[in-house]
């Protein structure tokens, strides 16, 4: 931990050692340096000759544990740093220094060993599961918890994966979203916290076994009563949505699950494009609800606006959640009508953000690679999104396993043809282009893992029948 830092300009000749700050900011420290020999001269050079300081070289021992840094000035590795990535400013030769000493100490003390990468795997799926952006250290944390996860999964999560991923297809931080955190987080939903618990503490491979087993079966519980509930709740939301113009979604019912109340909102939200609430009332005389965003909406202004009526509230801009007394709820609804009136949300058709245009060549295996650099994808770092354009369709085929409402697609690329998948676009073909058409195209990379084998395939995001043939 560092506990002070000093910068002494000293013209060489000026001034004596003992009225620089130098002596008291270093008494009865050790003094660690880079280079022995050069920082030597260069004490010489400025302190005088008759100078003593005693310092230690740890430049050979980080070289033990690091070895590209064997040799490499300070300046060299500054340049080499990927702490200009991630900082507010460049890093100077005193960051790096201090940076390559915290790194030898951490590695020489053995820590980031098992017990950290097991941790790290937690930190990585909680923060992925609170819809925390994926920026900056997040994308660090993210992306080596995941490693460490699809590597060997820590006791409980290794349970857990062999049921919900049999196959041991490697798993992004989107498949952990969609396989992995909503099954833990069902656990707290329906009122079972300890049993997730359980499943990531407990010693005995059979308990363990049989807490994952509960969480398989709260979730489905969960997903049943949330399927049930979107069934009654939608038509309340339907007319209060048309009475406020489309513009937000309030919903307090008794029949709504507790547990449910945020995975409601969510489904609000998505569905009227609007900032949704859902809320339920408790048998000990509160209201428990949650907030989500739509169009730009940040969630944390309405909470402020209401403060004064919830028992307590918390989270970020696109999500949050509040309590408060059952009486109140009546106040909260007009005040929350008032202020979400007036909000100005995002207008328009919504824009598709294409990150770069390739040509047919360019699609080839190899774009993969490319894509998975730039993992992990999740919120505020969305999946790359390619366009193509003059794309020839091998076939197409309406696909489903209920009801035929997808579209598969081969395209033709020259050299290459790729499986494509178009989610609820069955009516598009015939109606928007015909299978003999060639397209523009606006598309995901995706893969399928089928039988053990994982291949490379698009997601069309949208398409138009090509402007040139």
């Amino acid at each position: 931990m560092e506990t002070g830092r000093i910068n002494e300009t000293i013209v060489p000749g000026m001034v004596e050692l003992e009225r620089t700050r130098l002596v008291p900011f270093l008494r009865d420290r050790q003094i660690f340096v880079w280079d022995g020999e050069l920082q030597k001269r260069l004490l010489a050079k400025a302190l005088g000759k008759g100078a003593e300081v005693n310092f230690y070289d740890i430049r050979q021992d980080v070289a033990r544990i690091i070895p590209q840094a064997a040799g490499a000035s300070l300046l060299r590795l500054t340049e080499l740093s990927r702490m200009g990535k991630y900082g507010q400013s460049a890093p100077t030769e005193l960051d790096t220094f201090a940076s390559l000493f915290t790194s030898f100490a951490l590695r020489n003390a053995g820590l980031n060993g098992e017990a950290d990468m097991d941790a790290l795997q937690l930190v990585a799926l909680s923060t992925v599961a609170d819809l925390m952006p994926l920026l900056d250290e997040n994308r660090i944390l993210v992306r080596q918890g995941l490693a460490a996860f699809n590597k060997k999964p820590r006791r409980g999560l290794a349970e857990l994966m062999a049921r919900q991923n049999p196959t041991g297809k490697r798993l992004s931080a989107i498949d952990a979203a969609w396989q992995i955190t909503p099954v833990i987080n069902a656990a707290g939903r329906m009122g079972e916290p300890e049993t997730a618990v359980k499943l990531l503490l407990a010693e005995d491979a059979a308990e363990r076994n049989a807490h994952a087993d509960r969480l398989l079966a709260l979730n489905q519980e969960r997903r049943s009563l949330g399927a049930d509930c979107w069934e009654s709740m939608y038509p309340i939301a339907r007319e209060f949505a048309e009475s406020k113009g489309g513009k937000f979604v309030i919903v307090g019912d008794p029949a709504i699950n507790r547990g449910i109340t945020g995975i409601l909102a969510s489904r609000f939200a998505d569905t009227f494009k609007a900032p949704a609430v859902a809320a339920t009332f408790m048998a000990d005389g509160s209201v428990v609800g949650s907030v989500r965003s739509a169009r730009g909406f940040n969630v944390k202004g309405l909470l402020e606006h209401c403060a004064e009526l919830f028992i307590d509230y918390g989270g970020h801009d696109a999500a949050a959640g509040f309590s408060m007394p059952a009486e109140r709820w009546p106040r909260f609804v007009d005040m929350a009508s008032a202020y979400l009136s007036n909000v100005e949300l995002d207008e328009g058709e919504e824009l598709i953000d294409v990150d770069a245009e390739l040509p047919h060549e360019y699609l080839r295996p190899e774009l993969a690679e490319l894509v998975d650099r730039f993992e992990p994808y999740g919120e505020e770092n969305p999946p790359l999104v390619f366009m193509a354009r003059n794309v020839g369709i091998a076939s197409a085929d309406i696909v489903g396993k209920t009801e035929k409402s997808h579209l598969k697609l081969s395209l033709d690329f020259g050299k290459h043809k790729w499986p494509a998948l178009w989610w609820g676009a069955a009516d598009r073909i015939g109606r928007d282009f015909s299978a003999s058409d060639r397209l523009d195209l606006v598309f995901k990379l995706s893969k399928n893992f089928w039988n053990g084998v994982e291949s490379p395939q698009l997601i069309i995001v949208d398409a138009r029948r090509a402007e040139r043939a």
